[in-house]
């Protein structure tokens, strides 16, 4: 069997972790329901079935989770050497994969492509950066 991929999570210049906030937000049921997906994603990567992943830009890809009558998304893109980021979540609302969602995505892309979480001690060198990016 192929090695697992390792997951890594954005990390604001705050401190705060976008999708651990969101599974603060939601019950625990859904919680560990989205928690499973990642750690399936983990362990099949690239070979994740089609029904669960989608491509939404040229490096963006959403994790698809039903839970019951709920539906959550969890973003994130690949990196070499079997690493998997993820930046956000959200629960589903509309059939369209809002755009709000996928700027914000990509902004949490280029902070962790420029930084890779390892930010400058200077609390007002870490509020420039979210300024900068929009955070």
């Amino acid at each position: 069997m192929a090695e697992r991929f390792s997951i890594e999570y954005v990390v604001l210049p705050s401190g705060s972790v976008p999708v651990r906030e969101f599974l603060d937000s939601v019950d625990d049921e859904a919680a560990a329901r989205i928690n499973g997906f990642i750690d399936r994603l983990a362990i099949l990567g690239t070979g994740m079935p089609a029904k669960f992943v989608k491509k939404l830009t040229g490096s963006l890809l959403e994790l698809r989770v039903k839970h019951f009558d709920r539906i959550f998304r969890v973003l994130f893109f690949y990196q070499p050497d079997r690493v998997i980021v993820v930046t956000s979540g959200f629960q589903k609302r509309a059939e369209q994969t809002p755009w709000a969602e996928i700027k914000r995505a990509e902004a949490l892309r280029k902070v962790w492509l420029k930084y890779r979480n390892d930010y400058p001690k200077s609390a007002a060198q870490r509020a420039q950066i979210s300024k900068e990016h929009g955070l």
